[in-house]
């Protein structure tokens, strides 16, 4: 008995060396046998992993994770919606943790008929969404104390963000999302497109509301110049990639964009495109760096994400 306090580590290690079970987005239960070699798909779930002292056992990642910029290093598995099972298994994971859309579905059930334990993570882009995420990876990695005291930190996020919201009056921001996909055309993004609800969680609102018949949008749809002009917006918000050039003249090109009071004003904002639309672990910071762009600054800002540092 003199001697209890030798073994205590090594039956920690026990314990945490046994099976997890999670439940995943889609409610199938998952046991995950070891979480020791991992490949990540979906930008938010690898700076999660990050948050939770993770990244030197992803051993793959998707073509967005990015955040830390060490995962540049690692192997790419392809973009989320489009994978391999081949160049998944070439890296011997043990487990994949996905974002909800991942697929093809095909694939995914060839990753479970080889033994690899296949977690698909919830990714509704809201507050309680984001702690749904990050309590479920903390459950498959076995740690669900420190996905707690990440939930407890995006919370005091999103307090400082309210303190912001609630004092300020008058209407909300009328903010047109942009997505920079064709210099000679202009699409916008609805209610329901990713990046969208950070705007909405920033304290303010969509202008493609504006246009009329634009209130069935939900992803990113082509305006002419003319609908543009109607939305009549504030401010633009655009998402950029970092490892792409990005030019605010260029979206001051756009058709219809140069007519409009943002446009006037140069209130222009771009936002790293995981920051914007990950909904991750920085969602509630993303938010409130996003409303002070929106009201507090004027003129062109850059938001880069604060995990990004290559």
């Amino acid at each position: 008995m003199r001697h209890w306090f030798l073994t205590l580590p090594l039956l920690l290690g026990l314990a945490l060396a046994q099976p997890f079970r999670v439940t995943d987005a889609t409610g199938r239960e998952v046991e995950v046998r070891s979480a020791e070699r991992i490949v990540s798909v979906g930008g938010s779930i690898s700076e999660i992993l990050d948050k939770f002292g993770l990244t030197e056992r992803i051993v793959g990642r998707d073509t967005g994770s990015y955040i830390p910029a060490a995962l540049l290093k690692k192997p790419d598995v392809g973009l989320f919606f489009r994978l391999n099972a081949e160049a998944l298994l070439a890296q011997r994971p043990t487990l994949v943790l996905a974002v909800s859309e991942a697929g093809p579905p095909p694939v995914l059930a060839q990753l479970r008929q080889a033994g690899v334990s296949v977690v698909l993570v919830p990714d509704e882009p809201t507050p309680e969404g984001v702690k749904k995420k990050i309590r479920t990876i903390g459950a498959a990695v076995g740690q669900p104390a420190r996905a707690e005291e990440l939930v407890r930190a995006l919370e005091r996020d999103l307090l400082a963000l309210r303190s912001k919201t609630q004092v300020r009056r008058g209407e909300p921001l009328r903010v047109l999302y942009i997505y920079p996909r064709d210099p000679r055309n202009t699409f916008v993004c609805g209610e329901e497109a990713s990046g969208a609800g950070l705007i909405t969680l920033a304290g303010a609102q969509n202008a493609v509301k504006a246009v009329q018949g634009a209130g069935a949008v939900r992803g990113c749809v082509n305006l002419t110049a003319e609908a543009v002009v109607a939305a009549r917006p504030e401010a633009i918000v655009v998402p950029f990639f970092p490892d792409q050039p990005f030019s605010f003249e260029n979206i001051l090109r756009l058709p219809g964009v140069a007519e409009t009071p943002a446009g006037r004003n140069r209130r222009i904002v771009a936002m790293d495109v995981t920051y914007i639309s990950g909904y991750g672990y920085t969602a509630g910071r993303a938010a409130l760096e996003l409303h002070q762009a929106l009201y507090e600054k004027t003129g062109p800002v850059r938001i880069n994400h604060p995990g990004f540092n290559p």
